[in-house]
């Protein structure tokens, strides 16, 4: 069995305030959301041992939110292609990661956290029946034993959140 979580970078300053939409940072309540997050990534089972970002300003800054919970535990893997990637480069991506990986995070963008996640647990990623707001996390397993036989629909959704869930 092998295990996904996909989660959409937290809520970021408004593009028409940054030269280019790479550069924008977290709002104060994108660090909030994103604590609160990572807090519920932390608790999943298995522990996640590789977490790849976007190295975007938004993307990275919600991941460092993790990976200041897990104390070193994880190593972080900054994937320029993760930056506005579509369906299919995440799904390779997914495809080459080493084997000894048996829990994966992913921190990513918009359209394609959206049709990663429809087409893993669904048909195709064309045909999108989740929403993932900014900062939500879809859960994946997939019974699959080793990466490279991961497949549009071999995945089941075991948890889909957005942040506005767990504010008080």
């Amino acid at each position: 069995m092998k295990y996904i979580t996909l989660w959409r970078h937290a809520k970021a300053e408004r593009p028409e305030h940054y030269a280019n939409d790479f550069d924008r940072p977290l709002t104060d309540r994108g660090r909030k959301d994103a604590a609160r997050m990572a807090a519920l990534i932390a608790r999943l089972e298995p522990k996640i041992d590789a977490l790849l970002s976007s190295p975007s300003a938004r993307t990275a800054q919600t991941a460092q939110a993790l990976l200041d919970l897990v104390n070193g535990k994880v190593k972080p893997i900054w994937q320029e292609s993760i930056y506005l990637a579509s369906a299919d480069a995440l799904l390779t991506l997914l495809q080459n990661l080493p084997e000894e990986t048996q829990h994966v995070a992913i921190v990513g963008h918009n359209p394609g956290m959206e049709e990663v996640t429809s087409g893993l647990c669904g048909t195709a990623p064309e045909d999108i029946f989740v929403r993932i707001p900014t900062a939500a996390v879809a859960h994946i397993a997939a019974d699959i034993p080793q990466w490279s036989l991961l497949r549009w629909g071999c995945g089941q959704l075991q948890l889909l959140i957005a942040p506005k869930v767990l504010r008080a």
